[in-house]
């Protein structure tokens, strides 16, 4: 069901994503070890990379990051993930067993491994290298698949950061029938997290493969609409389905999110009464920002000012007080990490209407 809200499994569930998929079947089979998915919120990213993983016929640990985000950035939490995901792995693959009995602070029950997360000998790597170990005896590769994963710099160990790009270092270069896929929302923070253009990095120089998710251009956004609609068993006006088009500007989230909501009630009504809750959303995720400063940023280019001496010049009105051009600078460089907003020929734009329009209502 292409309106289904959640992300999507199969590929029947997936609009016109095929040459994602491709790609993505593409780099496991004689990719580099690891391939980038970018692109914002609510863009796909996770139904894509689930509907790969689903369909692709390859033993793979999923990792979502945001379960860390819910229930803190602990290292008994990111072997419980392991240890689930090894789990599936084991229903399927069940030669995996083995490989893992000889490793101290696993315990093996008659349906689940466990990772004893308080045993010092044992460390991500000698999991990975036991998967690789594994992998390399069956003819496998095994993908580790890790989305939203600019989230893992927050990872906490028993004395300090559990720096995830030392793992993949580590990994890249000595692992040779493991594979990562990442995605991430905040691209700019995912990149400087990965820092593959930063000599300080574990990852500096890594050739990786890289895979960016867009937006529906017009056509495909009003075909999606349709075909959705069609699955509904109802035909919404025109004028409806190009409402609904004209305010979310090919983000397919948004467009599955108006498309449920028509099905459950259609009326001319709904469509503004969803645009509103689609606002409430998006202010919730504009007060997430730690600083009043990057939602002032925000309001202030939504309401058109959007170049840098306007937006600083509007700051500073309504914090009554200057900033220096430091300031400023580092607000807006932070909002781009952030995939909140674009820059074009010295412009800035807010990439989702939906945030644009709640942001004048603050």
């Amino acid at each position: 069901m292409l309106f289904d809200p959640r992300p999507k499994t199969r590929r029947e569930e997936l609009y016109d994503r095929e040459p994602e998929l491709r790609a993505l079947d593409e780099f496991a089979k004689k990719g580099s070890p690891i391939l980038v998915m970018l692109g914002i919120r609510r863009i796909g990213k996770t139904s894509i990379l689930k509907v790969f993983l689903n369909e692709a016929n390859l033993p793979h640990i999923y990792i979502d990051s945001r379960l860390f985000e819910e229930h803190g950035f602990r290292k008994d939490l990111l072997y419980k993930v392991l240890s689930d995901g090894l789990n599936k792995l084991r229903s399927r693959w069940t030669s995996i067993l083995k490989y893992f009995k000889v490793l101290e602070g696993v315990e093996i029950g008659v349906a689940t491994i466990r990772f004893n997360w308080r045993e010092k000998s044992l460390s991500i790597l000698d999991i990975f290298a036991k998967l690789d170990e594994w992998a390399s005896d069956n003819s496998e590769t095994v993908i580790i698949a890790i989305d939203e994963a600019q989230l893992l710099r927050y990872l906490k160990g028993g004395k300090g950061r559990i720096d995830f790009t030392k793992i993949m270092s580590y990994s890249y270069d000595n692992l040779r029938n493991l594979k990562f896929i990442v995605t991430g929302s905040e691209i700019g923070i995912l990149k400087d997290f990965l820092g593959f253009n930063n000599p300080n990095s574990p990852l500096y120089g890594r050739v990786r493969d890289e895979l960016i998710i867009t937006r529906f251009n017009r056509d495909e956004s009003i075909d999606f609409l349709e075909k959705g609609f069609n699955e509904c068993g109802i035909r919404p006006p025109y004028n409806i389905i190009d409402e609904i088009v004209d305010k979310v500007d090919g983000i397919p989230g948004w467009l599955t999110y108006f498309g449920y909501r028509y099905c459950r009630k259609p009326s001319p009504e709904i469509v503004r009464e969803v645009f509103n809750e689609a606002k409430i959303i998006a202010l919730n995720e504009i007060r997430k920002l730690s600083s009043k400063y990057y939602i002032h940023a925000l309001k202030a280019i939504s309401l058109g000012y959007k170049r840098w001496k306007g937006i600083k010049q509007t700051i500073e009105l309504w914090m009554n007080h200057p900033l220096t051009n430091a300031q400023i600078s580092r607000i807006l460089q932070t909002l781009l990490k952030l995939s909140f907003i674009e820059k074009e020929e010295n412009e800035y734009r807010i990439i989702d209407p939906i945030i644009s329009e709640a942001l004048k209502e603050l």
